[in-house]
């Protein structure tokens, strides 16, 4: 059961470059998972989508996941500029995202 949840809009850019920006929904994580540009944070978040999960922190300047699998999950989920991604959180570091 999640513990707290935002909606995520896609945009061009998102698309463009396998990012995704966490505007209105950067709250839900701990300090600790924020890094920034040129180092990485103390700790990661686990990302679960489907059957992939993967390990990321947040670039803070951006407010993006440092990561950048979000290609596959656009492609996999046919995202298109847009449309709405759940974000859900289930534990303090791990979280599951979906196509709203």
């Amino acid at each position: 059961m999640a513990t707290g949840s935002r909606f995520l809009t896609v945009t061009e850019a998102n698309l463009k470059y396998g990012s995704l920006n966490l505007a209105g929904g950067h709250d839900l994580f701990p300090k600790d998972v924020f890094g920034e540009s040129s180092k990485e944070a103390e700790r990661k978040v686990r990302i679960m989508w489907g059957d992939e999960v993967f390990e990321t922190d947040i670039v803070r300047p951006k407010n993006i996941f440092r990561c950048r699998k979000w290609g596959q999950f656009f492609d996999a989920n046919r995202i298109q500029a847009q449309d709405r991604i759940l974000l859900e959180q289930l534990t303090p570091y791990l979280y599951r995202i979906s196509k709203a």
